[in-house]
């Protein structure tokens, strides 16, 4: 009986055939496919149209065996829903939760350099998967503040020693030739709807407690009203560029030196990064003109939560200012995702943005093309932490070459999109597809409703409503074999789909 009503459902496949899909075999299990795009071909991104049948869907699937936003058509029916043999997700729109503000990724010294190391064309396709109209929808890039491990070298904007004036202080090549330019080519395809992110990794080491780049030093107290000058120079700078900022973080990850200690960095304590925003960074910001400028706490990984939102908001002047808590993706295993329903439970008016992830770190460094489990890593964080309070959730680079970098301390990672140069192409990553089934479907201004799901196992999933008046279903299998799944929304009625194994689906509707 149930054969026959997923028949019913699935009205017609549309198939895109402008992604050269290679294939990559391992002996590891984690066998994937990768899309080759260059300056004559990349696949689009399909838009989801309202549809003149509201009884119908639209359903959007990427999986292991190498569909990639394979658009699929169904309607909705009277499905029995107490149909014991399928497993079943209800959706609630009466249960409202967070606003989403969006993803995106970052703009580093690395990715610049490889996007730009293609030709205009391509590199023109490159920027348009994530950025134009037929890409997966970004709207944040994260702009480092100097330069970061993903450099060619490290540097900040105060490079002449106790310059106490920056009277030298300025911006470097990698600005001017690469973040700047890239980043305006971005805002064009947006038309300037992109809101640009901005952290520090480190002060120039003559500002510090010990002569190093790295994160085993301090800002030394002395330069406290130094440092905040330094971000007022920067957001200068940038705007004389053109470009203007929508929020900050005091510090990349201030506690770094204790799982990263040769990369640049400083170290911060959470009641240091409170004194320091309340009695430098907010004033001198308002006192200079960038008042509207957002400002964020913390910068680093689950393991400092709950407590450092806790000590820094317990001032309330801070609390009246911070716009809210930035976390990155490292080490989530570690600690549960409940401490951010504590942290939004106790500070409600806050809110938390993912603003840093990659996979291809310690023992799997680097890039591995095609890596399907990568994917999925990817598309299961970002369900569990919406599920619980997350905003945003921005990317790290958004595009590495072949070996995961530059990067100037060995560092090696996989990003979404990888760089091959001397080919004049690039290769979109399972990872790639992973973030447009959200980042696509899920855009600005939605807002992450009720889903609950019952007698299944290995599904993940999450549902959002959109501004357009539809709903946004999200859907992982990380099974092997295919799943039957009903569907069941009040507002809507119900339906079956099936999820192909090991597969990310989004499904799309409006109200009758």
């Amino acid at each position: 009986m149930w054969r026959l009503i997923i028949l019913v459902a699935v009205l017609v496949t549309v198939t895109l055939s402008d992604c050269n899909i290679k294939r990559r075999s391992t002996t590891s299990g984690d066998d994937g496919h990768y899309c080759v795009c260059n300056a004559q071909q990349c696949d689009q991104t399909p838009d989801v149209i309202k549809p003149t049948n509201l009884d119908e869907y639209t359903l959007i699937t990427s999986n292991k065996n190498g569909l990639r936003f394979r658009e699929s058509k169904g309607i909705f029916k009277n499905v029995n829903s107490d149909y014991c043999q399928l497993g079943k997700i209800t959706v609630n729109q009466t249960d409202m939760y967070q606003k989403i503000f969006g993803f995106g990724g970052a703009m580093t010294d690395s990715a610049a350099i490889n996007i730009l190391n293609l030709t205009h064309n391509t590199s023109d396709n490159l920027l348009k998967s994530y950025f134009g109209p037929h890409g997966i929808n970004y709207n944040f890039i994260r702009m480092p503040m100097g330069g970061t491990d993903f450099s060619t070298r490290p540097y900040t904007y105060a490079m002449i020693e106790n310059d106490v004036l920056l009277s030298d202080f300025d911006l470097q090549p990698e600005d001017y030739n690469y973040k700047i330019p890239l980043t305006k080519r971005a805002q064009e395809l947006k038309e300037n709807e992109i809101k640009l992110l901005t952290v520090p990794w480190t002060a120039s080491p003559w500002m510090k407690t010990k002569y190093s780049w790295t994160s085993n030093a301090k800002l030394r107290p002395e330069y406290r009203q130094l440092w905040a000058n330094y971000f007022v120079k920067y957001f200068e700078a940038y705007r004389n560029a053109g470009l203007e900022f929508w929020g900050v973080s005091s510090q990349n990850e201030p506690v770094s030196y204790l799982y990263a200690p040769n990369i640049n960095g400083m170290v911060w304590t959470a009641e240091e990064e409170r004194d320091w925003i309340i009695e430098y960074l907010s004033p001198t910001l308002k006192k200079n003109g960038f008042e509207h400028i957002k400002i964020f706490i913390m910068e680093e990984n689950r393991l400092t939560l709950p407590d450092w939102p806790k000590k820094v908001f317990k001032d309330q002047r801070v609390r009246d200012i911070v716009s809210g808590v930035t976390v990155h993706f490292y080490f989530d295993k570690k600690v549960r995702s409940h401490t951010l329903t504590e942290i939004k439970r106790n500070f409600p008016e806050k809110l938390i943005m993912y603003t840093e992830a990659c996979t291809g770190v310690d023992k799997e460094n680097g890039v591995i093309l095609g890596s399907w489990i990568r994917g999925e890593v990817y598309a299961k964080n970002i369900i569990e932490n919406m599920r619980h309070w997350v905003s945003s959730w921005i990317d790290w680079n958004i595009a590495l070459d072949m070996t995961g970098g530059p990067n100037w301390v060995n560092n090696f990672v996989d990003s979404p999109i990888i760089v091959n140069n001397k080919r004049d192409e690039f290769y979109k990553q399972p990872m790639f597809y992973a973030l447009g089934h959200f980042s696509k479907y899920v855009p600005p201004n939605s807002k992450r409703i009720g889903s609950t799901m019952g007698n299944m196992k290995g599904i993940k999933n999450v549902a959002f409503s959109t501004p357009d008046g539809g709903v946004a279903l999200i859907i992982l299998n990380l099974n092997e074999e295919e799943k039957a799944i009903l569907i069941e929304d009040p507002k809507k009625g119900t339906t079956t789909i099936n999820v192909s194994g090991r597969s990310i689906n989004t499904i799309k509707y409006w109200n009758i």
